[in-house]
């Protein structure tokens, strides 16, 4: 049975307001689970909110996906922001505990494949991205029998799961791949390491940008739509997330158990508003809500 209903939040775009006899939407506490994939931009729209509304406090707490929703279906929290939508397992864990949970959609995310900048391969096929996270290709082409270092995220990361619903046909990934505790972890030990090569989703990119090599993904039966001819390679910039072009793409979903006019309502309503899409596309989300003009997210050697 599908429960979850998502729709916009029909509230001012200019920031968050309040009705006559209604509780107040930008003052008081909340407690806010957000997926790690997305944390540094989610980390710095609360940022922004606090900055326009001194009175309300939203403390943003880090989580993998999974354990998020867990949280959210055990009533430990009362939203969460993540970086997929609810899988099968889990929307039928929400229907079983008889919650009737809001979502909204407020940025759309991708993940992304990083390598050392010492390593000159930047462009992937989906196969050969599956042959080698599925543990088939465990060899460098071209680089004397190297062995590939591949690397991924928690156990409960919506990274993993997204890039293996997209790439791997929802296949477990091979042995010969490497769990890391964090995207930092990845992160610092693609810096190191030549032979790394590793998942992350796009918000932890910031920064940098010429430090690592970020792939463009495709191959020759990649056909984003009708008008664009197969054997193309996309980059993770933002303008190829918000075409489609790119393969690895995922939505940004807030989810509440409630839709109380409080706090969290007002929060949601940020995030939907110019101002907040504003700051998720600064942070190297796609706005989905707002036209805004999207900015660069990576350097020139990725577009």
């Amino acid at each position: 049975m599908r429960i979850l209903i998502p729709f916009l939040l029909a509230l001012s775009v200019a920031g968050c307001t309040r009705e006559p006899g209604s509780t107040k939407l930008t003052e008081g506490k909340l407690i806010v689970e957000c997926d790690e994939a997305i944390f540094p931009a989610l980390q710095e729209l609360v940022t922004v909110f606090h900055d326009q509304y001194p009175a309300a406090e939203v403390e943003l707490r880090p989580a993998e996906a999974r354990e998020a929703i867990v949280d959210f279906v055990n009533d430990s929290v009362r939203v969460i922001i993540v970086g997929r939508a609810f899988n099968a397992e889990e929307r039928a864990a929400v229907a079983d505990a008889r919650i009737e949970p809001q979502q909204y959609q407020i940025a759309m995310s991708a993940v992304a494949v990083i390598a050392n900048l010492e390593n000159p391969k930047i462009y992937h096929s989906m196969g050969g991205l599956d042959s080698i996270f599925g543990g088939v290709r465990n060899r460098w082409e071209g680089r004397k029998g190297r062995l590939i270092d591949a690397l991924v995220g928690d156990v409960n990361s919506s990274t993993n799961e997204v890039f293996r619903t997209r790439v791997m046909g929802d296949r477990p990934f091979g042995l010969s791949v490497t769990p890391m505790k964090s995207t930092p972890d990845i992160v610092s030990h693609v810096l190191k390491h030549p032979d790394a090569l590793g998942i992350v989703g796009i918000a932890w990119l910031k920064g940098f940008e010429d430090r690592l090599n970020i792939a463009r993904i495709g191959g020759t039966t990649w056909a984003p739509d009708t008008s664009r001819a197969p054997g193309q390679y996309y980059s993770p910039a933002q303008a190829y997330v918000f075409q489609g072009y790119y393969p690895i793409t995922t939505p940004v979903w807030i989810y509440t158990r409630e839709a109380s006019r409080d706090l969290g309502l007002g929060f949601i309503s940020f995030a939907t508003s110019a101002a907040g899409q504003k700051v998720l596309t600064k942070e190297g989300l796609v706005p989905v809500t707002m036209p805004v003009r999207l900015v660069q997210l990576t350097s020139e050697q990725v577009n």
